[in-house]
């Protein structure tokens, strides 16, 4: 019986192997409990959905069921790029500045592999999203970590996400010549801060 001399995975990626969100799946369907950790619909897509998709794939156009062009489809990237051209007050190229991903996942990756090389520093906001550290080592860089502060709520009032602060100071220290990147979630998840 053959044995593997070493470990198939990056050693970049050593010790982001734990996904919370696979250990909430696993333990709700273990319990039967509900998971409130992800979106998981209870109820059937509405009927207009329904309708359109069957509408697309028994209809006559065949380029409909063909792939697009990966950074996405050419008449959707042209009106994004218009609707934001106009927000931004810039002329946008739809083919070189507008990007269609599969959720923020992809946006997220595509956006590190882009943007951030070996021995590159990237300022996460704690508490974070649990893919931006391992997506960060992916492409090779270090996280660098900042928290959100709790401070006590006033006159015995519930903890909100106000609550959470931002030393700015502490925050000011964490960039270096090899900082490439921050990442900003408004609202952060999972406090909600904005």
């Amino acid at each position: 019986q053959a044995k593997m001399s070493r470990p198939v995975q990056a050693r970049r990626l050593e010790g982001i192997d734990k996904n919370i969100w696979v250990e909430f799946v696993k333990l709700a369907a273990t319990y039967s409990k509900v998971n409130l950790g992800q979106g998981f619909p209870d109820f059937p897509a509405p009927d207009f959905l329904r309708e359109a998709f069957t509408t697309a794939v028994s209809g006559e156009n065949h380029m409909l069921h063909q792939y697009t062009r990966a950074f996405g489809h050419p008449p959707l990237v042209k009106v994004l790029a218009q609707l934001y051209g106009k927000l931004l007050g810039q002329d946008l190229d739809p083919m070189t500045n507008v990007m269609v991903t599969v959720g923020a996942y992809q946006a997220l990756f595509c956006c590190f592999q882009a943007f951030v090389d070996e021995g590159d520093e990237v300022i996460i906001i704690e508490p974070f999203f649990d893919c931006y550290e391992p997506m960060v080592k992916m492409a090779g860089g270090t996280p660098v970590f900042v928290p959100l502060r709790p401070k006590a709520p006033k006159d015995g009032k519930l903890m909100s996400s106000a609550d959470w602060q931002l030393d700015p100071a502490e925050l000011a220290s964490k960039f270096s010549e090899r900082t490439k990147a921050i990442v900003l979630n408004s609202p952060n998840n999972p406090l909600g801060k904005v």
